[in-house]
Parts: structure tokens; C-alpha cells; sequence
């Protein structure tokens, strides 16, 4: 691979997706897809570096990167990992809000340094962009932007090499990976290919290096979303899946049917993943695992580093989850739903009656009556119903009936006493489960189990 340039690209000034960059003609509809995506989109951004073909990739990791010290980890990481069939480019996207502190520019300036030193240096195997994406505005700047701004100039790229079906691939500045995680990644793609999208496995690293304070408050958070899943499962939720930034791929045509990536400060995996499980066909990929980083950050508002934050500053937030009972009392609304096809609105309530009268009330005093009514008065048939009913009770719905419960009537729990009863409610075995470190790992292992 040939470096373009030591450092800066030519015509390095602000880099706009415009219509007039992409061929003028496809036959292709998923091709057509990507054109009117990339149409509405107006992002500058600077292409700072570029390191071999990037344009003629099949797979494009993209990294978003602020005030980062660990990319070059990351890199390696990648480097070290098993070269797939398919050509393979890694998006870097440094970015800044306009009022970012002189502390986190002079890091990214360190960054950008570093990667085109470690790209001369080592000549990786797959292609490498720097994008430099400085001064957005600080109302939306963050992970959720950068990671668009990535996405999006990878699905710039493939279209303009006439690649539908090329693949993104999320990661972050501070994960690891094993080193069959691309070779994996590709396999799954290529063994199902009607599906649209894949979580990934994920662990976060519970090494000796941990204070003993914060490995708890890490096995707490993981295993609260480990627990929050399992729970949705278990109430009747069919799309009870994983949602963490660094640990998903999505097919580029399934990015753009569903508007790509938003621009939320935190959170953009969670609202990403749970647009994408309305075109079905998806999957996770347990064959490999993905490692993001155990620490304390100030970069996002809520995560993994945000709930570190708290914890190390001595909040309880992490003892507590969802209690287990509001599930339970989920359950049976979940279950009896379905069964709402071609019912007016007067039999639905009276259906509803039958619930714990927390839940039937939670139900009543919003939408869902009227959209559940005009669902089943306008599905062909109770097949479609049923398919369209969980597009709008879906993990959104379930998350506010979640909240609204733990204000109220269900406040949260121990996390370790309710992933401990969940289990139970499984029926799973739960025998060697009595610390927490061993009650998460009962809860990874069945979580490598699972292909949705």
C-alpha cells in the first residue's frame, strides 16, 4: 500500500458529500438506496490522511476518536487480527465541538500525529482514512455525530465504487479485539445474507490493573445489561438484543433504509440498533468478542465511562437495576397482545382488566390502545398483526413502561439479587452464582449462545 502523503492529504479544505461525487447512474436498486442517502447529506469534514485504496474496501471499520489516548491499542489490536477474503479500511474520525477544551485539541492534534506515524511505521495490511472533524456544534456534537460522520463516508465510498452490500463495522478508540473478529464479521455476512445487521459479543476486561472499587462497579454495570436483556427476552420482547457502539455491523444498503446514524451525544447505539430490527433478518455474531475498555470517562453523558465516573465518585447508581417484578407484571400484556388481532377497542380494555392494575393503567393512559385498535382493524393478517405490533410497542415503549414503574410502584433493585432470581425464572441453573464475578460470568455464557 502506498501512503498518499507523509501526513496531510492534498486538498486537505473541507470535505463536503455532494451528488455531483457519485456516478451519475445505477441499475442497482439497493445502489439507489445509498445514491438518495448520500444525496441529503451535508457533513464537512477534513480528510486529514490517507493510507492505501480505502475506496476499494468491502468492509470499513470506523472509529470515532476525542481526546483519546488509547487509539494506537486499538489499531494494533485490529493489525493483529486475521486478514478477511475482503478488502478491509479503517475510518478514523477525530472530531471536537466548537467549545472543546485546549486539552482534548491538543490531544486530538497528538492523535492525528500518531496515526500517520504508526501507519509508516507498522504498514498495516488494510487501508486507513483520518478524518478531522473540528469545531461542530456543541449541541450535537459527540459519539453519536462522529460515528454518522464515519459511516456516512464510508457509505460514500461504497457508493461511488458501486458496493451496496459493502459492510460498516462499528468500533471504539478504547477497544480491543480478538484476532478472528474481522474473519468472523465477514463469515457472518457471508453465511447469512439476508441479514441487515449483527451485535457482536462484548466483554469488558476485568483484569488485576482494575482497582478493586471499580472492577466491581464494571462486573455491576455489565451485568445490568446483561440482565436487562435477558429480562426483555423473558417478558416476550422478540427483539431483546445488545446494544453497545463498539460492537455492531450493519449491511451499507440497511444503513440508509433506515436514515443511518443519528446524532445523539449517547445513547446513538441503542436508538440505531433498535431502527434497524424493524427490517428483520438480523443476527449476533458469538464467535468472537469484542473488549471495550473498563475506565473512568468524561466523554459521554451516560455509558459505560459516564457510569464509571459516577461510581468512582461515589454514587450507588450501580447497585440498582429494574426490578424483576416489573417484567413479571410486563409478561402477560406481552404475551396476550398477539392475540388482539381483528378486536375493537372495547374488547382490548377488556382484556387489559386482567392485568395488575400498575401495568393496565401505564397502557390506558397513552396511545397504545388506539394504535394496538388500528393495527388489528388494518393487518391483512394476524401474522403481519403480530410482526407490527412490536414496531410500536418496542424497546423505546419498554424502557418508559421500565422507568415509569421504578418511579412508582417498582422502584430498582439489587442488581445481583434480580439477575440472580431471573435466572431462576429461566430456568437456569444458578448453583456457583453467589458472587458477582461468577453470576456475570453465568450470564456471558449465555450470552455467547446466542444468534437471535
Amino acid at each position: 500500500m502506498q501512503n498518499d502523503h507523509p501526513l496531510f492529504c492534498p486538498n486537505s479544505s473541507s470535505y463536503m458529500i455532494t451528488l455531483s461525487t457519485i456516478p451519475a447512474s445505477f441499475s442497482n436498486f439497493g445502489l439507489m438506496i445509498l445514491q438518495r442517502y448520500i444525496e441529503k447529506q451535508s457533513q464537512p469534514f477534513e480528510v486529514l490522511y490517507r493510507f492505501g485504496p480505502v475506496e476499494t474496501a468491502d468492509m470499513m471499520v470506523v472509529i470515532p476518536c476525542y481526546n483519546e489516548p488509547d487509539l494506537i491499542p486499538s489499531l494494533r489490536s485490529l493489525f493483529q487480527c486475521q486478514r478477511p477474503q475482503c478488502g478491509v479500511a479503517v475510518i478514523i474520525v477525530v472530531n471536537s465541538a466548537d467549545n472543546a477544551p485546549a486539552e482534548a485539541i491538543a490531544r486530538n492534534k497528538l492523535t492525528i500525529e500518531a496515526v500517520a506515524r504508526w501507519t509508516g511505521e507498522t504498514s498495516p495490511w488494510f487501508a486507513v482514512e483520518l478524518l478531522h472533524a473540528a469545531h461542530l456544534p456543541h449541541k450535537w456534537a459527540g459519539v453519536g455525530w462522529a460515528r454518522k460522520i464515519g459511516f456516512d463516508r464510508a457509505l460514500w465510498h461504497f457508493t461511488h465504487a458501486a458496493k451496496a452490500d459493502g459492510w460498516l463495522v462499528a468500533f471504539d478508540a478504547d477497544s480491543t479485539t480478538l484476532p478472528n473478529f474481522l474473519t468472523e464479521v465477514e463469515k457472518a455476512f457471508i453465511s447469512q445474507p439476508k441479514a441487515h445487521f449483527f451485535t457482536i459479543h462484548f466483554e469488558h476486561p476485568l483484569g488485576e490493573t482494575l482497582p478493586p472499587h471499580l472492577l466491581d462497579g464494571i462486573i455491576r454495570y455489565e451485568l445490568h445489561l446483561r440482565y436487562l436483556r435477558l429480562a426483555m427476552a423473558w417478558c416476550g420482547y422478540p427483539h431483546s438484543i445488545h446494544t453497545v457502539g463498539s460492537s455492531m455491523a450493519v449491511k451499507a444498503s440497511a444503513y440508509a433504509m433506515q436514515g443511518g446514524m443519528n446524532r445523539r451525544k449517547a445513547g446513538e447505539d441503542f436508538y440505531f440498533l433498535h431502527k434497524l430490527v424493524l427490517l428483520g433478518h438480523y443476527g449476533n455474531i458469538n464467535t468472537t468478542t469484542i473488549i471495550p475498555a473498563s475506565r473512568v470517562s468524561d466523554r459521554v453523558p451516560f455509558g459505560t465511562g459516564a457510569a464509571l465516573r459516577k461510581w468512582d465518585n461515589g454514587g450507588d447508581e450501580l447497585l440498582f437495576s429494574y426490578s424483576l417484578e416489573s417484567f413479571a407484571l410486563l409478561k402477560p400484556f406481552l404475551e396476550m397482545a398477539p392475540s388482539f388481532y381483528r378486536l375493537d377497542k372495547a374488547a382490548i380494555r377488556e382484556r387489559l382488566n386482567q392485568l395488575h392494575h400498575a401495568v393496565r393503567d401505564y397502557i390506558l393512559q397513552g396511545d397504545t390502545p388506539d394504535i394496538i385498535t388500528t393495527l388489528s382493524l388494518n393487518c391483512s393478517d394476524a401474522t403481519v398483526f403480530e410482526r407490527r405490533l412490536f414496531h410500536q410497542i418496542n424497546a423505546f415503549w419498554i424502557i418508559r413502561y421500565l422507568n415509569t414503574m421504578a418511579e412508582s410502584a417498582f422502584p430498582k433493585r439489587d442488581v445481583e439479587n434480580e439477575a440472580h432470581q431471573l435466572l431462576s425464572c429461566c430456568g437456569y441453573e444458578t448453583s456457583g452464582t453467589g458472587h458477582p464475578l461468577d453470576l456475570l460470568n453465568r450470564y456471558r455464557q449465555l450470552d455467547r449462545q446466542l444468534g437471535y
